[in-house]
């Protein structure tokens, strides 16, 4: 097989090289270091590194369950994109005689736009809800937004 200069199979195969490379740059802050805003003139601020500790514990187990999930959701958005692409592909590159070329740019495209759309888990928020919530069971009246701490 000979590659064009303008081939969409390079094209695409660059493409998801450059998204996939982008996509690894994206990191969250560590649970770990998520504080809960509490009034510190009513609090035992040792008694409180404890219990935040604990609900930190309990958040984490949490969200290796929600990223379980969310890969699992990712993955089949990507099949069924890829799929959907390919098909469309090969329809609009079959009015060209280019049928082939147009089911791997639009398998690729497909599968692009399926890894990256929206999941119903939110990474960043999700987890610290946890750790708000289970301090609050505990007695702590917590100042900030919902999973917005420090």
């Amino acid at each position: 097989m000979t590659l064009k200069r303008n081939c969409p199979l390079v094209t695409a195969t660059i493409s998801v090289a450059a998204l996939s490379m982008l996509a690894a740059c994206g990191t969250r802050p560590s649970l770990v270091d998520y504080r809960p805003v509490v009034d510190s003139y009513n609090t035992n601020m040792a008694t409180y590194e404890g219990d935040r500790t604990q609900c930190v514990n309990v958040a984490m187990q949490a969200q290796a369950e929600y990223d379980r999930r969310e890969k699992e959701q990712r993955q089949s958005n990507m099949t069924v994109g890829f799929i959907i692409g390919a098909i469309a592909g090969a329809a609009v590159g079959s009015a060209t005689g280019e049928a082939g070329d147009g089911a791997i740019v639009g398998a690729t495209l497909g599968t692009l736009e399926g890894g990256l759309a929206e999941t119903d888990y939110d990474p960043m928020t999700s987890p610290r809800k946890i750790v708000d919530r289970c301090m609050q069971n505990r007695g702590y009246e917590i100042l900030n937004d919902e999973g917005k701490g420090m």
